[in-house]
């Protein structure tokens, strides 16, 4: 880890620093679309969408990506025509076709199979198309024998100098009652706003931080979210926020003192919840767990995220007083139509019920999967299917276009509105 912090600076001045692989995706539909991109995303690289072909080539001429997801649903003509172009590229780009649907008829596999063809003919590396249910393990496989992870896990930016050049943003994600569809709270997400590369996300300036920076980037992360919740509060809403935590933050930084000092003064604050992942927090569970306690007298409490990605023992994590668990989306992901993920959803929260936890899933992308999980007794999602991650300045005027008064003369405490299942901001 230092030695790449040491070659980043060692650079010559003049060398810009390296850009994660582009990655195009381009289909009609509006959720699948969002739904690769975030998948691609989440790996580091960069992503541009597109909902035509056309409009694909046009950007593909003047930026070269080096992956192309392209939806066989535009037709094999459509499709044969973007092949030609494509290979005319002085970077030929990889094309993973995409099915919307799941291929089971003759006339489905002769329009993947001609699409392919279409691409190997002309020279294209054209992978065979990807199908229902659009497994994230398996975008992440194509992805990492392309070759185009280990030019992710090359950071175009370190955390170093967006700490330094104060570049450093809290985004928000809404988190959602799945019964009362009602606004609840908010998990903080770190972005960096770079003057020439735009809007980061952590793949692109993470790999390689030092341990320091990131202890300053929590301290940062968490002060933010106590300023915020302020001007959330001051617009009706006194929104409960969550922060990702390393669990070596716990021990290094002086939280409990910060949020004696800097914590809101209203008495509304509901408080803050500190996400820490399973497989850290397993490791000194007696430490973690005297540090909790002295958190929660400060209004601070744990959340359990990613539950279930590191397979622990329960019984030994029960010995921390969690307020939250969070569902790994790996789970939530296709749970209306997955026995396997739909069983583990329901043991998982029959279990935090029994120890009177509130479940929270993570990764809510389509209508379906948010009706299971209310029906299994889920309280919380949060995902695409609600809102994508959103600047402060766009969190709040959310909070501010759902508030409504509960009388008509004005009297009587403020609420949120409902939020539709398809809402997108």
């Amino acid at each position: 880890m230092l030695s790449a912090v040491r070659d980043w600076f060692s650079r010559g001045e003049e060398e810009a620093p390296a850009l994660a692989a582009l990655c195009f995706v381009v289909t009609a539909d509006d959720s699948l679309r969002e739904r690769f991109a975030k998948m691609i995303g989440e790996h580091g690289l960069r992503t541009e969408s597109f909902a035509t072909i056309e409009a694909m080539l046009l950007n593909a001429v003047q930026h070269q990506p080096e992956l192309i997801v392209l939806d066989v649903g535009f037709g094999i003509e459509a499709a044969k025509q973007a092949m030609a172009q494509l290979a005319g590229l002085p970077k030929k780009p990889a094309v993973q076709l995409l099915s919307a649907v799941e291929v089971k008829n003759y006339e489905q596999l002769c329009a993947v199979g001609q699409a392919k063809y279409a691409g190997d003919k002309v020279g294209l590396k054209t992978l065979a198309a990807m199908q229902p249910p659009h497994r994230p393990d398996l975008m992440r496989r194509m992805l990492q024998d392309l070759g185009l992870l280990r030019k992710a896990g090359k950071a175009a930016v370190t955390l170093g100098d967006a700490l330094k050049n104060n570049w450093l943003e809290l985004w928000y994600q809404p988190k959602i009652d799945l019964a009362a569809k009602r606004l609840v709270g908010a998990e903080g997400l770190i972005r960096v706003r770079h003057p020439e590369l735009g809007v980061l996300p952590p793949g692109a300036f993470l790999p390689g931080a030092r341990e320091q920076d990131m202890m300053t980037m929590t301290e940062q992360v968490i002060m933010a979210a106590l300023r915020d919740f302020d001007e959330c509060a001051e617009n009706g809403a006194p929104v409960k926020f969550s922060v990702n935590t390393p669990v070596s933050a716990l021990t290094t930084l002086p939280i409990a003192k910060m949020l004696r000092e800097y914590r809101p003064k209203s008495a509304s604050w509901p408080g803050l919840i500190l996400e820490v992942t399973e497989d850290e927090i397993v490791n000194d569970l007696a430490t973690a767990n005297d540090i909790a306690k002295e958190l929660g007298a400060h209004g601070a409490s744990l959340a359990l995220d990613d539950f279930g990605a590191g397979y622990s023992s329960f019984a030994r994590l029960r010995q921390l007083p969690f307020s939250e668990l969070k569902i790994d989306r790996s789970y939530v992901t296709d749970c209306n139509t997955d026995r396997t993920n739909a069983g583990l959803c329901e043991t998982i929260v029959e279990m935090a019920k029994r120890f009177g936890l509130k479940t929270v899933a993570e990764g809510v992308e389509t209508p379906h999967e948010s009706h299971k999980l209310q029906g299994i007794g889920c309280d919380v999602g949060q995902g695409y299917l609600f809102a994508k991650p959103m600047s402060k300045d766009d969190f709040v005027s959310l909070v501010r276009r759902r508030i409504v008064h509960k009388t008509v003369d004005g009297e009587g405490p403020r609420k949120l509105a409902p939020l539709r299942f398809n809402a997108k901001s």
